[in-house]
């Protein structure tokens, strides 16, 4: 016997819905009970806010991309062999 964490609260669904969320489920990789079990905690607590949709800079911090750097802007590594700084690179 599997060992199950939580209570078994049986209903009663439409064939068309069940399969509907046993699609849905294969295409999260996960099972029907684990899919019906995330749709009812979203119903009662709310969706979940995906990674990185909070800013949690301050207010006052600056921008993330400098409007300082220079164009083009490149990475160390795309700088060509010897040089030091990207002035050095023509455009």
């Amino acid at each position: 016997m599997a060992n199950r964490k939580g209570v078994f609260i049986g209903a009663y669904v439409p064939n068309d819905l069940k399969e509907k969320l046993r699609r849905r489920a294969a295409n999260e990789h996960r099972t029907l009970s684990q899919e019906i079990t995330r749709i009812l905690e979203e119903a009662v607590n709310g969706r979940r806010l995906p990674p990185g949709a909070i800013d949690r800079r301050s207010p006052n911090s600056p921008s993330r991309r400098r409007t300082s750097d220079p164009l083009p802007r490149r990475r160390r590594e795309d700088l060509p062999q010897g040089s030091e700084s990207a002035s050095e690179v023509k455009e």
